[in-house]
């Protein structure tokens, strides 16, 4: 009787991990189905076709993106060696990930977290910075760090965000055991905050802007850098180096026509109307801010877009969020640094500015309208 007890156990324990194991499974392939299904209408490869990927709700990486969709100059280079390219817009770096990995995407526009993700395979390498700006801590009541003790603080796992969280905590003795740490996406925080489900969350650009303008009562607690960058696969740089240093070059463009303040409001204005069309419903960041984060982010950063070696010193911050990643498991431990650091192209860029006439680099021609087929 023992021994029958102790097989069905043993069965329905096998049972129980298949189950679970199918669950997982489940709840995977239902993942991938939903992202496939959200950008069903996209059209990727072709002849000669160079497939980026964009994230209009993040600024000001968005706004670049819009610029090198709409660049002539950029369509009229890479249409004189038989290439094109085309933009689609994605709501997150993830969802850019996976069709990079794939190789329906050559390159992508990311946070630093997901760049360095994609930096640690070597596969990948990052040509340009789009981005030095802010991840904050926001509150419902004002308080220091060391005031989040014990407090439900929402951010997203693996994030910028999540780094300058633990960074705030560290500052004041304290670890992320000290708070209840809530997963969160962030276009959910603040209604989260208002409702008082969550005491504080951290987060990146506009969450905190939009934040603040809908409820002027918050609080901000502590900011943090974070970075972004264009990635580009690093198969595609090799193959084609012309077209890589040209897709450059429309980065480099796109900072200079931005520094026009008649033309950086032109540039908002579209950039909303693609993150509009993206989610659904109005975006609901004001021009003025719109530009106060492009300024502050990307234009007013010395030597922007092109990426500072001192960046990928190990006394730097990209290096610290590098071991944060190895940390949390997002990383491989065995990882080294070098890896990381060479996938980084500090001279794609400078070779860019040195052919500023050839590639073009001071002629401006953006359309007007935008692209049909999924694609901006």
């Amino acid at each position: 009787m023992r021994t029958l007890v102790r097989c069905l156990a043993a069965t329905l324990l096998f049972l129980t991990f298949l189950c679970g194991c199918s669950g997982k499974k489940s709840d995977e392939a239902r993942t991938v189905q939903k992202t496939a299904q959200r950008y069903a209408g996209y059209a990727f490869g072709g002849d000669q076709v160079i497939d980026l990927g964009s994230q209009p709700l993040t600024l000001p990486e968005g706004a670049v993106a819009e610029l090198i969709s709409r660049d002539a100059v950029l369509a009229s280079q890479l249409a004189a060696d038989g290439f094109s390219v085309r933009v689609h817009p994605f709501f997150k770096g993830k969802d850019i990930s996976e069709y990079l990995t794939s190789g329906q995407l050559q390159g992508g526009i990311f946070a630093d977290m997901p760049a360095l993700t994609a930096a640690a395979t070597g596969n990948y390498v990052s040509v340009a910075l789009l981005k030095q700006g802010a991840a904050s801590i926001v509150s419902r009541k004002a308080m220091l760090a060391r005031g989040l003790k014990g407090k439900r603080v929402a951010t997203g796992l693996g994030s910028a965000a999540h780094f300058t969280l633990l960074t705030a905590l560290q500052n004041e003795g304290l670890t992320e055991k000290d708070i209840e740490l809530v997963p969160m996406e962030v276009s959910e925080m603040s209604q989260a905050l208002a409702e008082g489900k969550i005491d504080a969350f951290s987060a990146w650009e506009p969450t905190p802007t939009l934040a603040f303008a809908a409820h002027p009562e918050f609080h901000l607690v502590h900011k943090g850098v974070s970075y972004g960058f264009l990635c580009l696969r690093r198969d595609f740089v090799r193959s084609h180096p012309a077209q890589a240093r040209e897709i450059a070059g429309a980065v480099a463009r796109a900072c200079a026509w931005m520094r026009a303040p008649k033309e950086l409001e032109r540039t908002t204005g579209w950039t909303a109307a693609s993150a509009g069309r993206l989610q659904g419903a109005p975006y609901q960041v004001t021009g003025r801010a719109m530009t106060t984060i492009i300024r502050n982010d990307l234009l007013n950063v010395p030597g922007a877009p092109r990426i500072p070696a001192a960046l990928l010193s190990e006394d730097g911050l990209l290096y610290n969020k590098f071991t944060f990643l190895k940390r949390i498991g997002m990383i491989p431990e065995t990882t080294p640094w070098a890896t990381v650091r060479d996938s980084f192209d500090i001279e794609m860029m400078r070779q860019v500015v040195a052919e500023g006439d050839r590639l073009a680099l001071q002629r401006f021609d953006y359309r007007d309208s935008e692209r049909p087929d999924g694609a901006q």
